[in-house]
């Protein structure tokens, strides 16, 4: 069954279909929850408190967007109002990551490397997320959108509701500033 059909089923009554949209984006929730707030408990409870809103305003649901554009949205308001509200904060480069960040960037077996070599590419890795979790809210979205969830522009622009010139503004500026945090780091 696809999105539309679950969300019309829904409507009709059959709630317990709603469970299959959980399954089918839960990954994708929480690893936004987590590449964003860096803890698994605060992801965790990200994740359920956008599923309960994206249910209780299933009525209010756009078909003309795909279902993860919509969730994805929610998912960064939750995020968004816990920043505002100093639940969640930003990271310090001193500080280390709650868990090994190759983890949430699955990387396939290289051969080629010894074991030094891997030892460094973890490392890097791990610089690296924290240098995007040490990025201002607007520019640690754009980032985990475009490059660690892999969306293009305009699915950027139909999540974040910008147009896509402001996206790749965004984007630039954030990579810059990226940059700078990893010039001393790596």
């Amino acid at each position: 069954m696809d999105d539309l059909k679950i969300i019309e089923s829904c409507l009709l009554g059959n709630t317990r279909v709603f469970s299959q949209l959980i399954d089918s984006y839960k990954n994708m929730v929480y690893n936004l929850a987590y590449r964003m707030s860096n803890n698994s408990q605060e992801a965790e409870d990200i994740s359920q408190e956008a599923f309960l809103r994206a249910f209780q305003s299933l009525s209010r649901f756009n078909p003309s967007y795909k279902f993860s554009t919509w969730l994805y949205q929610i998912t960064l308001n939750i995020i968004r109002d816990r920043f505002k509200k100093k639940e969640l904060n930003y990271v310090s480069l001193d500080i280390p990551l709650e868990k090994d960040a190759s983890e949430f960037y699955p990387q396939p077996a290289d051969f080629t490397l010894n074991p030094e070599q891997i030892i460094d590419k973890q490392e890097n890795t791990r610089i690296i997320q924290k240098a995007i979790l040490s990025l201002p809210l607007k520019y640690r979205e754009i980032i985990v959108l475009r490059h660690l969830q892999d969306l293009s522009y305009i699915e950027i622009a139909n999540i974040l509701k910008l147009p896509t010139g402001t996206v790749k503004i965004r984007l630039y500026r954030a990579r810059e500033q990226l940059k700078k945090i990893l010039e001393g780091s790596i």
